[in-house]
């Protein structure tokens, strides 16, 4: 697997890819929240950009990648104005 994040003001993306053509891969990611522009406590909602799906992470997650299923996640972030970071539109 490898994952990455893009970060442009407000706009944050998150991109976790299965590199295993063949075969299912799980992995527990931890993500760096003040370099997203987060605090470390916080949980946001975020929408998977391939399947219209929304989750909730914080500074760990838990990702499932199947072949041919859910290869990919590209995850936009969506802060809210309460937990101090900026909403995306």
């Amino acid at each position: 697997m490898i994952a990455y994040s893009k970060r442009s003001g407000s706009n944050i993306v998150l991109v976790v890819v299965n590199l295993d053509p063949h075969h299912t891969q799980e992995a527990s990611l931890s993500l760096n929240m003040p370099e997203l522009g987060l605090d470390w406590h916080e949980t946001v909602p975020v929408r998977d950009e391939l399947t219209g799906e929304t989750y909730h992470w914080g500074r760990a997650a838990y990702v499932r990648l199947e072949p041919g299923v859910t290869p990919a996640h590209v995850l936009a972030l969506r802060p809210s104005p309460q937990t101090g970071g900026s909403p995306t539109t």
